[in-house]
């Protein structure tokens, strides 16, 4: 694969490769597709909706438009509670912590250092009575006693009313209890209390992005990362967002602004990731993540995204499922990366574990349609066939109009024929005509030319034309059989 011709590509043709491998952070702290590091005016583009094809397509998805509760970045989110104390600094840490490369400090005309630039405002701590309650709360939350766990967190909240990790976590409970009109209300309270608290900043984007709404992403975000330039989360956030409104260029200039806080700022790095990937740069992509990786080897949506890449290469199968299970090790809350490792585990034969993530998936991220369909798939595979039609009937009332579900339950009908509770063997195959039609229907002009289904149909209507023959027969055979019986008495 060759590099782009972007302003890095031309870079690296001047320098060998192994060289411009080991200097590419720093050289990205300076760059963006269009524009140099003297430049901060953002690209301005046309702001585009993020469209889904509703998951048509065959195999398991992954795809949910959105993380568990609490967090739009795969390896972000989760509980916040995870140090103690609760006066942790705005995201990102000072420049001279974790900058690399060994360089002097920047000399600055105004007469201030770039360390005193980017440094991060202290927030304030919890008092201590609230930060005993917050504590017991977080041991309750991973410990998934939620009961327990909510009235901890309203505890700290009520010992200190500016317990903003407090709010944020009674909002992570409500999103993954599916109640994300409360889990909103929540995350605005932290808000109010710490206006640049970025967890739950992401939490709220989480949400606009699992409901498709990108423009509202975009919106909510956008003010905060221009008010609070020195909080670098809140940078790498936007960047992400930009990335899924498909703004590319805006997309480097918000992570090229915590890059030069922080060159080795992995949040930054990962979502020029997703724009290299998403732009189709693919070697940028993987160089950018390699070093990404080198920087925090433990983040685990860096291993959800090398998995997805080694995913593509079915020669890579085992280096995917690999990589899901590191990202699952390192963050067992990360339902993404649960549903990924799942849908590899089923093509893999691994039918038990698949069941397994997959319905610890739906516990976490109850409002994604494809945990669902994915745990669908898993009872279908181990010949669950009720809770299989529950979890596709339940993806159906998220989103009516998804063909994927009707597709599934085709499968599901046709696989289980007369093992269906209540279903003979001729209506299991009725059924399963019906779902497959149903999936065509709904696809119109989105079907490929030559879509499975197609097959399927014409397997059904031969089984089920051959189903009538053979039950005439044997009504025949049974009616001359009791006119015989008849005629002997």
């Amino acid at each position: 694969m060759t590099m782009e011709n972007g302003v890095l590509g031309s870079i690296l043709t001047t320098i060998p490769r192994g060289i411009a491998r080991l200097g590419l952070v720093g050289v990205l702290a300076c760059t963006a597709p269009l524009a140099g590091c003297g430049d901060d005016e953002e690209e301005t583009t046309a702001e585009g909706g993020e469209g889904t094809t509703g998951g048509e397509t065959a195999g398991g998805s992954t795809d949910g438009g959105g993380s568990t509760g609490g967090g739009a970045t795969g390896g972000g989110g989760g509980w916040d509670g995870d140090e103690a104390g609760g006066g942790a600094t705005a995201g990102g840490g000072d420049a001279g912590d974790g900058a690399g490369g060994g360089t002097a400090e920047e000399p600055n005309p105004f007469g201030t250092s770039r360390a005193e630039q980017c440094r991060q405002p202290d927030r304030r701590p919890m008092s201590g009575s609230a930060q005993s309650s917050f504590d017991q709360g977080t041991r309750y939350a991973r410990a998934g006693n939620t009961a327990q766990a909510q009235q901890a967190f309203q505890a700290a909240l009520s010992a200190d009313s500016n317990a903003y990790k407090a709010a944020y976590n009674l909002g992570v409970l409500a999103d993954r209890e599916g109640n994300e009109t409360q889990a909103m209300e929540f995350y605005r309270r932290a808000l109010r209390i710490q206006p640049d608290y970025e967890a739950a900043a992401d939490g709220m984007v989480t949400i606009f992005l699992r409901r498709g709404s990108v423009p509202d992403a975009v919106a909510f975000v956008e003010p905060l990362a221009r008010q609070n330039p020195r909080n670098l989360h809140l940078q790498s956030l936007y960047a992400e967002v930009l990335v899924r409104a498909e703004r590319y260029d805006a997309a480097w200039n918000a992570a090229r602004t915590a890059l030069r806080c922080n060159e080795r700022f992995v949040p930054a790095l990962t979502a020029l990731v997703k724009a290299s990937l998403k732009q189709g740069r693919r070697e940028l992509g993987e160089s950018i993540l390699e070093q990404a990786l080198a920087i925090e080897e433990t983040n685990a949506e860096l291993h959800y995204i090398q998995g997805m890449l080694y995913r593509e290469d079915d020669a890579r199968f085992r280096d995917a499922l690999r990589e899901f299970t590191r990202a699952v090790q390192l963050r067992p809350d990360y339902a993404e990366a649960r549903m990924a490792l799942g849908v590899a585990q089923l093509a893999g034969g691994n039918y038990t574990e698949a069941l397994q993530n997959f319905q610890v998936a739906s516990q976490l991220a109850p409002g994604l349609v494809a945990v669902h369909l994915n745990l669908g798939d898993a009872y279908r595979a181990t010949k669950q066939w009720q809770l299989a039609k529950r979890s596709f009937d339940k993806a159906l009332q998220m989103e009516p109009n998804l063909a994927q579900a009707h597709f599934n339950l085709g499968l599901m009908y046709m696989s289980a024929g007369a093992e269906f509770p209540g279903l003979d063997e001729l209506q299991a195959l009725q059924k399963a005509k019906e779902e497959f039609t149903a999936y065509r229907n709904q696809m119109g002009s989105r079907l490929p030319r030559e879509d499975i289904s197609e097959q399927y149909l014409a397997d059904l209507n031969r089984q089920i034309e051959r189903t009538e023959r053979r039950l005439e027969r044997e009504r025949a055979a049974a009616q001359q059989e009791a006119e015989r019986g008849a005629r002997t008495e």
